[in-house]
């Protein structure tokens, strides 16, 4: 598993497939991009898509240590933003509804697997040249 991960030609494929995935994530929120958002939908889409093309023609380590902290700091907010919803629905005086749900639990559950996958699979794929 770990010398797939390592192969030159596997390791631009992951990044292709990063590619597709993060655009099609992010493909309903090109409709609202105007002057004032254009600088966090650049932070969120744009700079990673760029990263990802670079990393995907050359597949170097400084490129590559550009993407690990990206995906590190973007994991963090993610996670940082999931702590404040918790943390926001149990200091609520009056809640109508149960504030975990089992819906909720899930989605929870899954988006902290799917950020382990990412973070995982792309310090696993670290390129062999300089």
């Amino acid at each position: 598993m770990f010398r797939f991960l390592k192969n030159n030609k596997n390791q631009r494929m992951i990044y292709g497939i990063g590619i597709i995935l993060w655009i099609i994530l992010w493909l309903d929120s090109f409709i609202f991009i105007n002057e004032i958002n254009l600088v966090i939908f650049s932070i969120q889409v744009i700079i990673p898509i760029l990263l990802l093309i670079a990393q995907l023609i050359f597949n170097n380590k400084k490129i590559w240590i550009a993407l690990i902290i990206y995906i590190g700091l973007f994991s963090l907010w993610i996670i940082k933003n999931m702590i404040f919803d918790i943390l926001r629905d149990y200091s609520r005086d009056y809640s109508p509804h149960p504030v975990w749900t089992y819906e909720r639990i899930v989605e929870t559950t899954v988006m902290l697997l799917i950020l382990l996958i990412v973070n995982w699979t792309f310090w696993k794929i670290k390129p062999l040249k300089r």
